[in-house]
């Protein structure tokens, strides 16, 4: 085959004349009598046409003849390069010799000659699907998306669209919104970030052909933070901003890959965002701005898609996290194992910062309810900076120390002894209990809970004094260290029936569920003793004094006014017994009414015993 004849033909016009011969090379001929069927509508496009000599007819799906086409012409070019089926039919007209360039032949084609399929491309007026393959095959050897499924990176090669860029041209500047993802086909481009007082002329970093580029940015819906400059002539790959939204949105896979391999230092404008938000932050609030400053040049933009874990439990900390877009979700499991949510962290706030300082491994697990930009301060950074400025490290370990100060001792078996209830448990049981307790400290006034609330703890007093005051005002009365209280509505399951507040600072130890149920199906000697205490009468509790009746979600740190004491004068403090108790002891009732009541209620007896025994027999005609 004459390559001018392939040359004549719209599709091959501008390949030299070595890809010429690099077509012809894999062309068939073909021959068809006239009346003969060369393809059928709706059938899988296999090949491409080229009429040698004599004449085709196109019929649509009716039998109508939509074309006549004759010698130099293509045949079912459209469904071929798009990698379609035929939407029409193909009949020789009269005896007819093609060339035919099959579909697999184009494609091994390209895997060695690319820009022959970027010349056909352009021919075209759009990629053809024969170039697919060799795409796919470039992406999946990037860092980023090699992991990943044929069906997610297809779609992707198939909307990617080739860029010549000239030496000494850039491809985008520094502060340009994000329009696309780029892949370096070949050629040299360096990425030169914007200079700042501190830093006039910033190293470039150079991108080598393979390598993706502008990722972050169009995951964080951030400016360019460098510009990317050709230094050589180079060709690039670009997927359009809006594509890669309707992909990512499609397949999260994508996002996800892309976001794990991508980090940046934060551009000027976030920097300058970094030191106000930093500045309103506990942990930096005490820093001099220029340290602030040197903090927010250090932190390095993350972005984090929706669902995807940061960290979890038991991991060991090497940085600390700021949100900068989005909102993390903290959480933890209970002593049951169901995880439970610990915190919501949103915009402004940080988290990670106590495991980071102390070296501990991470206590929680954090993860993303939505698409998420963090900032993020890794412990190498930190600790080049507290080298370099001192003050930051003192600021840092005040802050260390006053929440060290703060975390409450560890619960020992010897604190637990105190109390009559754990007293007779052996050292593994005491240790199962302290595995459940949780530790709160109220200053006088605050609430512990509030009557009518659901009963949802079991508490123990290790410091200080707790009122529990009847809601209807009747009376209230104390437990003290050592004692414990919320037991009744706990073992009944009934609401609290009296509010508790501190009367003193108060130290507690508290147990809720599931850890209680936990604790007495583990241990029926705490549940034996707690039953024992619900069935005793007024006065004859385990922890001494009266009782409360059934006993609410705790609200610690709710002040309240604690209702004082009734007293009389020289008299000791007396506290009605709760409604529905019996009374101590048969006589106790009639001892304490006053004398006038008694003189009433010896009339009412005499009057009564009068009606029985005179009026009611007059009355029936009883006589005597």
């Amino acid at each position: 085959m004459s390559v001018d004849f392939l040359r004549a033909t719209p599709l091959f016009h501008d390949l030299s004349d070595a890809e010429l011969e690099e077509i012809v090379s894999i062309l068939r001929e073909e021959s068809f009598p006239g009346g003969g069927t060369i393809f059928r509508s709706d059938e899988n496009c296999s090949d491409l046409y080229l009429i040698r000599s004599g004449f085709v007819r196109l019929f649509d799906s009716n039998g109508s003849v939509l074309a006549t086409l004759g010698p130099g012409s293509l045949v079912g070019e459209a469904e071929f390069l798009r990698g379609l089926a035929h939407n029409t039919s193909a009949v020789a007209a009269a005896d007819v010799h093609l060339w035919s360039l099959p579909d697999s032949g184009l494609r091994q084609l390209l895997q060695r000659q690319y820009g022959i399929g970027i010349k056909l491309s352009q021919n075209f007026g759009e990629q053809i699907s024969q170039l697919e393959d060799y795409l796919v095959e470039q992406l999946i050897k990037t860092r980023a998306l090699g992991g990943l499924p044929h069906r997610v990176i297809e779609p992707m090669a198939r909307s990617m669209q080739p860029h010549q860029v000239q030496r000494g041209r850039f491809l985008y500047q520094s502060g340009q919104r994000a329009e696309a993802l780029f892949l370096l086909e070949k050629g040299a481009l360096e990425l030169q970030p914007a200079p700042t007082p501190e830093e006039p002329s910033p190293t470039a970093s150079l991108v080598e052909p393979g390598n993706l580029f502008g990722v972050l940015p169009l995951l964080t819906n951030k400016p360019y933070n460098a510009s990317a400059f050709s230094v050589d002539d180079c060709l690039v790959w670009s997927l359009p901003a809006a594509t890669f939204h309707s992909l990512s949105s499609q397949y999260p896979h994508l996002r996800r890959a892309l976001g794990r391999h991508s980090r940046s230092r934060l551009s000027l404008t976030d920097q300058t965002q970094a030191v106000v938000r930093l500045a309103q932050t506990p942990l930096f609030s005490q820093l001099e701005p220029s340290n602030l400053h040197a903090i927010a040049q250090k932190l390095v933009l993350q972005h984090v898609p929706t669902g995807e874990s940061i960290y979890r439990l038991g991991e060991r900390s090497d940085a600390l996290f700021l949100v900068d877009e989005g909102e993390v979700e903290l959480t933890a499991e209970n002593e049951s194992g169901v995880l439970q949510e610990l915190a919501r962290v949103e915009v402004g706030s940080y988290f990670g910062a106590m495991s980071l300082l102390t070296g501990e491994d991470r206590a929680d697990n954090a993860t993303t309810t939505g698409n998420t930009n963090l900032w993020v301060l890794y412990r190498s950074d930190l600790e080049e900076l507290v080298g370099q400025l001192p003050a930051i490290g003192e600021a840092l370990d005040r802050v260390l120390a006053s929440q060290t100060a703060a975390r409450p001792a560890p619960v020992t078996a010897e604190r637990l002894r105190r109390f009559p209830l754990l007293a007779n448990l052996e050292i593994n049981e005491l240790r199962e209990v302290a595995r459940y307790l949780r530790h709160a400290q109220l200053r006088q006034g605050e609430q512990v809970f509030r009557a009518g609330a659901p009963s949802e703890a079991l508490y123990f007093i290790e410091r200080g004094v707790v009122r529990l005051q009847l809601l209807n005002g009747a009376g209230s009365w104390t437990r003290g260290e050592g004692e414990i209280f919320g037991e009744k509505a706990i073992l009944s399951d009934e609401p609290y029936g009296q509010s508790a507040f501190a009367e003193t600072d108060v130290d507690l130890l508290y147990v809720e569920y599931p850890g209680l149920d936990l604790l007495k199906s583990r241990l029926p000697s705490v549940a034996t003793d707690l039953h024992r205490i619900l069935s005793q009468p007024v006065g004859g509790d385990v922890q001494g004094g009266p009782p409360p009746p059934p006993s609410v979600e705790p609200s610690v740190g709710a002040p309240s006014d604690i209702p004082q004491r009734r007293r009389e004068a020289g008299a000791a403090e007396v506290y009605p017994p709760p409604a529905g108790r019996p009374s101590p002891s048969g006589g106790g009732w009639f001892n304490n009414l006053s004398a006038w009541g008694k003189i009433r209620l010896l009339l009412v007896v005499l009057l009564l015993a009068y009606l029985g025994i005179v009026v009611a027999p007059g009355l029936l005609g009883i006589t005597f």
